[in-house]
């Protein structure tokens, strides 16, 4: 009797555990993944340029209403800093701890992978270095004003990023928050 009641809460979680209304693809250039929902209000924001997204960014916030495939992959850690270079580099480091110190010096360890460019709409295209292909298309706004994202009461600052990736129909597939590097 213990062995079944065993067996059936082990399938009874294993079923709620694969259980989800909606499923985001894994792929390894899936970089970050933030919550669904830091909206920017109207009049908050504009389109980004390539010069706005030029520099180390630390990503603010982490959530995610999508199930994954490996929970345990890097672009899952909820501390993570990006390198948008002016040559069209772009460079991340993930951390399940606080990632401290130079990002310049960091980001010299890292091997340059992506290229970016950024299209006149705001749309920000990562590649896999020396492909043609796109690998992620990101719709890019720079916050213009500080406030408070009503959904979440998280708050956005002049000049934070809010970039969303898009799916291949141009659906929302997830959004993240970044805020300038300090150093």
């Amino acid at each position: 009797m213990t062995r079944w009641i065993g067996m059936f809460i082990v399938v009874g979680w294993g079923s709620v555990m694969t259980w989800s209304p909606v499923e985001a693809r894994d792929h390894s250039m899936a970089k970050s993944l933030t919550r669904t929902g830091p909206a920017v209000q109207v009049g908050h924001a504009r389109t980004c340029s390539g010069h706005d997204l030029v520099g180390n960014w630390l990503l603010v916030a982490f959530d995610s209403s999508y199930r994954f495939r490996n929970p345990q992959a890097p672009y899952l850690f909820p501390h993570q800093v990006f390198q948008y270079a002016t040559r069209g580099g772009a460079k991340s480091a993930h951390s399940l701890r606080p990632i401290s110190g130079n990002p310049e010096k960091l980001f010299e360890t890292v091997p340059l992978e992506m290229t970016y460019r950024v299209e006149r709409s705001g749309r920000v295209i990562l590649k896999s270095k020396g492909h043609d292909e796109s690998l992620e298309t990101w719709s890019c706004k720079v916050v213009t004003q500080d406030h408070e994202a009503e959904e979440r009461g998280s708050a956005m600052r002049h000049g934070d990023l809010v970039m969303t990736l898009q799916g291949t129909g141009g659906q929302t597939l997830f959004v993240r928050h970044l805020r300038k590097s300090a150093a």
